[in-house]
């Protein structure tokens, strides 16, 4: 019964879980994103390097 028990387990850690690729839609949705993120850094990226990034005390 033990050894049952450990091939079970065994056999459950050996799977391999794969991803399927993002569709046409999501991959466009995750291109806006990543566009709207790079233009976001690039507007306060300046303003945000001059600013101390500790409190002050």
């Amino acid at each position: 019964m033990r050894l049952l028990l450990l091939l079970i387990l065994l056999a459950a850690c050996q799977r391999e879980e794969t991803v399927a690729p993002p569709t046409a839609e999501e991959h466009q949705r995750l291109d806006d994103a990543e566009s709207m993120l790079d233009n976001l850094a690039n507007e306060e990226g300046p303003a945000n390097a001059s600013a101390p990034s500790g409190p002050s005390n």
